[in-house]
């Protein structure tokens, strides 16, 4: 007898209410042994009709974006699941190996490990870590047995760890990558396999695309058991010991003794108890306050709206806020799950912490500029900035912080494409002679430290020995930001993201940037264009002359509007590389454009309004 669920999604492709790539795509995970795993959870969306997302899962793959795999957890080529993750590991398992020749003579099943037909086994460890995401532990533990099935050494940590830590055991440990199981700040129900060169830094090009090229050459993946690869010596515990070293790390980020500021953290959730807190109290900081709901692991993210574990957005400081009003304390600090962003919430002057929290929270750009400030003043107080000092932060961050870094003699890589893994490059690419100083991204990303090649929640405990080294003169961080502006100028950063939905989510996306390419406008906001930068042609159009000058960079799917000379007050459009969204960036400033703040700030949302506006009507 034919099966009735199969008999439903033949009608449905027949009947063009399903495509025939995910209607086949259906049909081999319901009867292919590898995929049987998934026959339940296929079979209720079946039942229940709900072709969209039939279609979504099995209609495409997911596929490699700006932090490797990233997506929602289910059944489909297009989901995370086993089976994507077993190929990921499959693909970076033939990479790290030189296995690359073929698919590999080895088996499925909990059989013998396959041997690596090199002999390169021990100088391709590979070091895997995860947050406290649903599943994570089991994905963590599914690449693990991929890899040892393909002789690879793994390296593994005994529970929940953040992102740097794993970006620090891999320098530490001299391994060949790294595997992150997180999906950072997403919602609850999604996951990602992030992968790390032996430079400790997220893969750029071009290891991204032979990674991915092997894993799309995937046509089997090879696994072992877990206990079976323990007790041969190729799955190995992380030891504790590195756990010391990394906090050691942390400690060092310290540049002052300054310790009288009363503090409210919270993890999100997340791993950050394992560094961001632990780093305050290896550094002596005695009033610190948890947020003790949100000091609990739990993937679900239940206190926070929507499950949004994101320091990004204000209202994520909520349940930090009322602490800190119960406390009197001096600022909120914030990290997200796997501990590599974080976020800062500080009292205001005549309010506290009685204001909404779109006024108390910090972003990005703004603690990017503190913490440049603070971490410059004291190595130069101290007599600790080098000769050559390089300074590193993303396009579509301010320029405020690079004025700063410039005022202190530090030379710039501040046109870096979108991604903290390009600071990681810039720092293993630069010269012999050059030492990093400090690097930072509009998502609430910085790096202070080289030993850590992936941005670090626990820079941020620099704002709390900043806030107590200024408080014994009656100051504080808002004080100090206010000396910032004065001194470099005001800048306004803000953001928005066009939604591009659904299966033709990719294809509109792409039509907008050709159309932005074929025709730039003239005016956005009611303000002349004076320049569109193309990124991706390496090309600078100037729109008064109609002429094109070459411009240096990585290659990458960005374009930039500038508005000056200068270009400080610019407008950016670039499709996200893990959402099927259009992002728009805006920075406005009083160094380049007329006007006081309240203008600079009208002036940042008419252009962001008419850049939103232009996106989604083309």
């Amino acid at each position: 007898m034919t099966n009735p669920t199969i008999l439903k999604i033949n009608a449905w492709i027949a009947g063009g209410v399903l495509s025939r790539t995910a209607g086949e795509a259906i049909v081999r995970w319901l009867t292919e042994a590898d995929f049987t795993a998934f026959g339940a959870e296929i079979r209720t969306l079946v039942e229940a009709g709900d072709t969209d997302e039939l279609e979504d899962a099995f209609g495409s793959t997911i596929a490699f974006g700006t932090g490797g795999l990233r997506g929602k957890m289910g059944p489909g080529p297009n989901r995370f699941n086993a089976r994507t993750v077993g190929v990921a590991a499959q693909g970076l398992a033939r990479y790290v190996s030189g296995m690359g020749a073929s698919d590999g003579d080895g088996q499925g099943g909990d059989g013998q490990i396959g041997e690596d037909p090199r002999g390169l086994v021990g100088a391709c460890v590979v070091v895997l870590a995860w947050d406290t995401r649903r599943n994570s532990e089991a994905f963590a533990k599914e690449t693990a047995r991929v890899l040892a099935a393909n002789g690879v050494p793994v390296r593994i940590f005994d529970g929940y760890r953040s992102t740097p830590a794993l970006s620090f055991a891999v320098r530490e440990l001299g391994a060949a990558a790294g595997v992150m199981i997180s999906a950072s700040h997403n919602p609850p129900e999604d996951n990602g396999f992030k992968v790390y060169g032996p430079d400790g830094g997220q893969i750029v090009a071009p290891r991204d695309e032979r990674i991915t090229a092997e894993m799309r050459r995937v046509t089997k993946v090879r696994w072992t058991g877990y206990a079976n690869a323990v007790e041969q010596g190729l799955i190995q515990t992380v030891g504790r010991d590195l756990d010391a070293r990394y906090i050691d790390i942390l400690a060092d980020l310290s540049l002052s003794g300054a310790r009288d500021v009363r503090v409210v953290y919270t993890p999100l959730h997340g791993v950050g108890m394992t560094s961001v807190a632990a780093a305050l109290e290896r550094l002596g900081y005695e009033d610190v306050h948890y947020v003790e709901e949100q000091a609990r692991p739990d993937g679900a993210f239940p206190t926070l709206a929507g499950g949004i574990a994101n320091p990004e957005r204000p209202e994520a400081f909520l349940l930090g806020i009322r602490k800190a009003a119960a406390t009197g304390a001096d600022l909120v600090l914030a990290s997200d799950p796997d501990a590599d962003r974080v976020g800062c919430a500080l009292p205001l002057p005549d309010r506290g912490w009685s204001a909404p929290p779109d006024d108390l929270a910090l972003n990005g750009h703004q603690i990017g500029a503190l913490l440049c400030q603070y971490i410059l003043s004291r190595k130069r107080a101290a007599g600790m900035l080098p000769e050559r000092g390089l300074f590193c932060k993303t396009i579509v961050t301010s320029d405020l912080a690079t004025l700063i870094a410039r005022s202190y003699g530090l030379e710039v890589a501040d046109d870096l494409p979108v991604g903290f893994k390009y600071v990681g490059s810039a720092i293993e690419n630069m010269s012999p002679d050059m030492n990093f100083v400090f690097g930072t991204e509009e998502s609430h990303g910085y790096l202070a430290d080289a030993r850590i090649r992936d941005k670090e929640a626990a820079t941020g405990i620099l704002l709390a020995e900043y806030a107590a080294t200024v408080k014994k003169y009656d100051r504080t961080l808002r004080d100090e930001l206010e000396d910032i502006y004065r001194t470099h100028g005001y800048f306004r950063e803000i953001q928005r993201s066009v939604a591009q939905p659904g299966p033709e989510g990719a294809r509109r996306i792409a039509d907008i940037m050709d159309a932005l390419r074929a025709t730039p406008p003239e005016r956005i906001g009611g303000h002349a264009v004076r320049r569109m930068i193309d990124r991706q042609s390496g090309e600078a159009l100037d729109l008064r002359t109609s002429t094109a000058a070459a411009v240096s960079g990585d290659r990458v799917n960005i374009l930039i509007f500038t508005f000056s000379e200068a270009g400080h007050t610019r407008a950016i459009v670039r499709p996200s590389g893990t959402e099927p969204t259009m992002k728009c960036y805006v920075s406005a400033s009083s160094v380049d454009m007329a006007g006081n703040r309240t203008s600079i700030d009208s002036l940042a949302e008419s252009m962001l309004t008419a850049m939103t506006d232009l996106c989604g009507s083309m």
